[in-house]
């Protein structure tokens, strides 16, 4: 009996309509088709990433042309898209009401999207409080009510880098079934990468998508997730019926070591065995084909390791951490004083004076929502020279070069 986990990596290049539905046709079919996962008659979710009102060629959010072409594989099957409906809930920064829903819509371009194909999308703000028994780290979830009342979930996440998480993928675009607002009660209840991290997996591992299918044909790279981040041509779909499983090789292909994928780490502390590179199937493309040895990962990569190192966190971090520390900064030329950041900071840590933003560094957790959700893409994120070089000389051991070995997956 063959226990392992399947991910099918399918190549495709842009996001003409004929191309798209063709290799996310072959990359679903190689784990059995969509039959295998959707019944006619199911209530069936659309969870794509839509966390910013940020147009399609920025690479924030999933592609619409890549949403419509697998809703129209979808309609094959059920032969009408009256049990679709499209859902999310966004960044903080965007209100969830009405008129953020709409805006991002727009945006996105998902309106036109739900009028081509007839689906519907979710206008409603209600949410559930879901008992999770099993969670290692939340015991109580607030969940929107279309995922709540949903028979399938489909996952539809972009490939990218995360300033917190190094990645973020399927398990991380799950976080968007947590209610607007609410999502900064998290960053402050967890801010550590373990307990956050640990959060998300949480959730993914509570409430599964039956099938993960990733926008991989423009990522980013670099200080992602929003527009800090630097769109990167990567042209590939991604697809699994295990969230996981499709980020760690996601992860692989950005040439993330498995020290730097903060999961990994969780999942070892937790003793959870199972994705083990024996454990993972790569189906279509050889992932060492499709590795991107120079994909541009965060700044911050060697700094779980840094705080982590018992004799540098005991007798050196105290000393010296305004000096390793990654700390954001603003680009006034970009800001519009929206105040954005301010509304979202779950520490208080932003003020304004003077016309302009300032940054209190000392209460700042450095969760980099800020960096996420500014709208101009104004804030970025430093690292001091000492910090910077520590973190490099901790963190690049763990990616491999065009001449290494890749894994046997």
């Amino acid at each position: 009996m063959n226990n392992k986990t399947r991910v099918s990596v399918v190549k495709c290049k842009s996001y003409n309509k004929i191309s798209l539905n063709e290799a996310i046709s072959r990359c679903v079919s190689l784990l059995g088709g969509f039959k295998k996962f959707i019944n006619p008659q199911s209530k069936i979710v659309i969870k794509p990433n839509l966390f910013l009102a940020a147009a399609p060629e920025k690479a924030v959010t999933t592609h619409p042309l890549f949403i419509e072409a697998v809703i129209e594989n979808i309609i094959d099957i059920t032969g009408s898209s009256k049990n679709i409906i499209i859902a999310d809930s966004f960044g903080p920064a965007v209100p969830y009401n009405r008129t953020g829903m709409e805006k991002v819509y727009s945006t996105t371009g998902i309106l036109d999207i739900a009028k081509r194909t007839g689906c519907r999308l979710n206008y409603s703000t209600e949410y559930e409080c879901l008992s999770n028994k099993e969670g290692r780290i939340l015991k109580r979830i607030e969940v929107i009510k279309p995922i709540v009342e949903a028979d399938v979930i489909v996952n539809l996440p972009k490939f990218k880098t995360h300033n917190l998480t190094v990645i973020t993928g399927a398990i991380k675009n799950m976080f968007g079934i947590i209610p607007g607002f609410t999502k900064v009660g998290y960053h402050l209840r967890f801010d550590d990468f373990e307990s956050f991290s640990g959060m998300l997996l949480d959730i993914v591992s509570f409430i599964k998508p039956a099938l993960n299918i990733m926008d991989g044909i423009l990522g980013i790279e670099g200080e992602g997730p929003g527009r800090s981040g630097t769109p990167r041509r990567v042209g590939l779909v991604l697809a699994s019926d295990d969230a996981i499983s499709m980020d760690i090789i996601m992860s692989k292909i950005m040439n993330v070591g498995k020290g730097l994928n903060p999961f990994l780490e969780v999942l070892k502390k937790w003793k959870v065995e199972s994705y083990t590179d024996s454990n993972i199937e790569v189906l279509g493309e050889k992932l060492s084909d499709i590795m991107i040895y120079d994909f541009k990962l965060p700044g911050n990569i060697g700094k779980k390791r840094l705080i982590e190192n018992n004799f540098i966190n005991t007798y050196i971090l105290p000393l010296v951490r305004s000096s390793l520390n990654p700390y954001v900064y603003i680009d006034y030329n970009k800001c519009n004083l929206c105040m954005t950041c301010q509304k979202i900071c779950p520490r208080n840590s932003i003020s304004y004076s003077n016309n302009r933003i300032k940054f209190n560094h000392r209460t700042c957790i450095r969760c980099f929502c800020c960096s996420e959700m500014c709208p101009e893409g104004a804030i970025g994120i430093k690292y001091p020279f000492l910090g910077n070089l520590i973190s490099k000389l901790l963190g690049m051991p763990d990616r491999l070069s065009k001449k290494s070995k890749t894994s046997g997956i």
